[in-house]
């Protein structure tokens, strides 16, 4: 890594977003301070990705590959770059003017990781009212660690609300994880044991929630949680293979997995849960989530104790996403868990 003040590039890894680049791109170049490069990598998409990339071809490098898979177009964007941090940018999502300027200055102690919040947006990039997530206090890496064994995993952002360090992307070596997964997925995973992450709790970049998007889990089945676990066990062994560690393994007991079988139980219509329920909260309060989202968390795991299969049903989609809930129901929750101040 240089000695001069870190370089920042901007990769997009792009599958037939061909509708919402223009927005992306346009974004990353209204920043007001600019990228040091600008990589878009289109996975072999087969709409009209590439014509609306040549009207960039002057402003940003473009590749072409054979469809790879996330991750492996996020390796062909760091393999074609130079600066020292990247920020990967998905090809539906749009960043805020100040996010390059904002993320520099939290790079002068050279962390693994910058994070920051995401306003979330629908399809047609209109804001839903939802900013995500909220940051404790002084959470670092230790503190990610130790949630990363409680909970199954670390409070951080999707893809766009993440910028990794090189050197650090370059130890881990990317290439020992599976191509067809995602950069937010086991490599973010294993961050915190390659170096310190800074968390900005400050929303820097747009998320589009649609159906479309990798994670659009709004309306989640048995089958869909089921095959969450399976992945959550695999991002784990890969996450232990990388460390070095054998006994990170993925945690048996923690929060992510009691909380996929209390909803597989619920969505099945099983009456006793209740023991699920609470082997779920033990388990949420020993995290480092905001207290306010334990309290909301704790009442909706005793709600599901509900004999109703349907009213659980709309308990479990309400959680998973913002497009379950209704404006007026979101606000509210925006207003009791938004942070006093930002943990930088």
């Amino acid at each position: 890594m240089s000695a001069a003040r870190p370089t920042l590039a901007v990769i997009i890894p792009n599958f037939n977003y061909g509708r919402f680049l223009p927005r992306t791109l346009d974004s990353v170049l209204a920043q007001t301070e600019p990228f040091d490069e600008i990589v878009v990598v289109d996975d072999g998409s087969t709409d009209n990705s590439m014509e609306v990339l040549a009207g960039y071809a002057d402003r940003a490098r473009i590749l072409r590959i054979t469809n790879s898979g996330h991750l492996g177009a996020c390796r062909a964007g760091l393999a074609a770059s130079t600066s020292d941090y990247i920020y990967s940018l998905d090809a539906d999502d749009f960043a805020e003017p100040g996010l390059a300027a904002r993320v520099r200055a939290a790079l002068v102690g050279r962390p693994a990781k910058v994070q920051f919040r995401l306003n979330g947006v629908d399809v047609a990039g209109h804001p839903s009212n939802s900013s995500f997530p909220t940051f404790p206090a002084n959470y670092n890496a230790a503190a990610m660690r130790q949630d990363n064994t409680t909970a199954g995993f670390y409070i951080c952002p999707p893809t766009s609300g993440n910028v990794f360090s090189r050197d650090v992307l370059t130890r881990m070596d990317l290439s020992r994880f599976d191509p067809r997964g995602y950069l937010d997925g086991s490599p973010t995973l294993a961050i915190p044991y390659f170096g310190e992450v800074v968390s900005i709790n400050e929303p820097l970049s747009n998320y589009r929630m649609h159906q479309n998007s990798a994670s659009a889990w709004s309306k989640p089945t048995v089958e869909l949680l089921e095959r969450e676990l399976v992945l959550f066990h695999k991002s784990w062994d890969e996450v232990a293979r990388v460390v070095g560690e054998r006994l990170l393994a993925a945690p048996p007991k923690s929060m992510y997995v009691w909380e996929r079988r209390l909803m597989i139980a619920s969505l099945k219509g099983r009456i006793m849960v209740a023991h699920l329920a609470v082997r779920f909260a033990l388990c949420l309060l020993r995290t480092h989530l905001p207290p306010r989202q334990k309290i909301i968390f704790v009442f909706w795991s005793a709600a599901l104790i509900v004999p109703s299969t349907e009213l659980r049903r709309y308990l479990i989609r309400m959680k998973r996403s913002a497009l379950n809930r209704p404006r007026g129901m979101q606000a509210v929750l925006n207003f009791v868990l938004r942070a006093r101040r930002p943990a930088t």
